[in-house]
């Protein structure tokens, strides 16, 4: 059955774009700061987040820093503190509200900037970034840089769901959230991490089947890199 609103809304952002260009890059509910509404999505995604956990707790013992891109107004520096106990824990946000809030409230470090544009100076033990990559403007930068900044092992997930028969991204843009809705393409996603030569065994893509109910999309795409298997 189609969906005749979805319809309806693209084509009137198609006609937007046509006659006076795309709005300004920013979804405003990132620039809120809003804990709950960010809490909302976490909870609906919360088999997906302990499929994290669980990742993390395996690597424990072998980091001592960790990178979250993405940090949003701080879910996991600030309601899951305690899973960076023992670890320099650093939290990376597009937009300054967010980082501000996070500061307040937690001892962590946190950065603000577009994280596709930065020249990130260190590498961490581990990189993280949950439900980013779907609305990026540059898919392939934006996954080459968590490659470059990850020192060991990065965890990156997408939740828009799981695309493995798709040649390349497709990308989206929606007006009315000021960011692209992205699917991406698995097979362009081995090619990209090759140039910062991943093997094939140091790359494991798959599909996580979201256990949550009141999500539509049951497979999201998860990426986990292992550097040190050698």
């Amino acid at each position: 059955m189609k969906d005749f609103k979805a319809i309806s809304n693209t084509i009137k952002n198609e006609l937007k774009h046509k006659m006076f260009g795309k709005s300004a890059y920013g979804n405003t509910d990132w620039k809120k700061a809003n804990f709950e509404w960010y809490e909302k999505i976490h909870n609906e995604n919360m088999s997906l987040h302990r499929n994290f956990m669980e990742y993390l707790d395996g690597k424990r013992m072998s980091i001592k820093t960790i990178l979250e891109v993405g940090c949003g107004a701080g879910i996991y520096p600030i309601k899951y503190k305690e899973m960076f106990n023992g670890l320099r824990y650093t939290g990376i946000d597009f937009t300054e509200t967010n980082i501000e809030y996070c500061k307040n409230r937690s001892k962590f470090n946190f950065i603000s900037g577009d994280f596709i544009k930065m020249n990130i100076n260190q590498e961490y033990d581990l990189v993280f970034s949950h439900a980013v990559i779907d609305h990026v403007y540059d898919i392939d930068a934006f996954l080459l840089n968590l490659v470059k900044s990850c020192k060991k092992y990065a965890y990156i997930n997408a939740y828009r769901g799981y695309f493995p028969d798709l040649e390349k991204h497709e990308m989206k843009w929606r007006d009315d959230d000021n960011c692209y809705y992205n699917k991406i393409s698995v097979s362009t996603i081995k090619d990209v991490i090759k140039k910062e030569n991943i093997t094939e065994k140091q790359v494991s893509i798959y599909a996580h089947n979201n256990l949550e109910k009141q999500v539509s999309i049951s497979d999201q795409l998860v990426i986990e890199i292992d550097k040190t298997n050698t």
